[in-house]
């Protein structure tokens, strides 16, 4: 999890302008494409630093999960061509990838992130001095 959202946020600043192109041809409104563009790879990165971080570690699984969902659940609307058209793929590793396959892709890591979040609340005693108490 931590390599995938490590790419994804330098992927998008290395390739900034394509990053932008690929925002706007999505079905987001204008606003929203400067909103996303400035703040979803800066928030990629840090989700990779939570997750290599002991102490930050479920903070980071619940980050990625809750992005995971999001992405997921964005692939399967415009899959249903609610939108009126299907833009093109994303940027990077991922453009190669159908709709289809894009949507495998994310349900894989949001698995992922499912059981990562699952192992971190039911692990044994000797690993659970790293959880951290999201109730503080």
């Amino acid at each position: 999890l931590a390599a995938l959202f490590l790419y994804t946020g330098t992927s998008k600043i290395i390739a900034w302008q394509e990053t932008y192109h690929s925002l706007r041809n999505q079905v987001f409104a204008p606003w929203m494409v400067e909103i996303i563009f400035y703040t979803l790879p800066p928030i990629e990165l840090i989700t990779a630093f939570l997750l290599v971080i002991p102490k930050w570690r479920l903070r980071g699984i619940y980050l990625s999960l809750l992005m995971m969902a999001a992405f997921t659940a964005y692939i399967a609307i415009v899959m249903t061509g609610i939108f009126g058209r299907i833009p093109c793929t994303c940027g990077g590793v991922v453009s190669k990838l159908t709709w289809s396959q894009h949507l495998m892709f994310n349900l894989t890591f949001l698995s992922i992130s499912l059981l990562a979040a699952y192992l971190c609340n039911h692990s044994p005693p000797h690993i659970q001095k790293h959880k951290v108490n999201l109730q503080k």
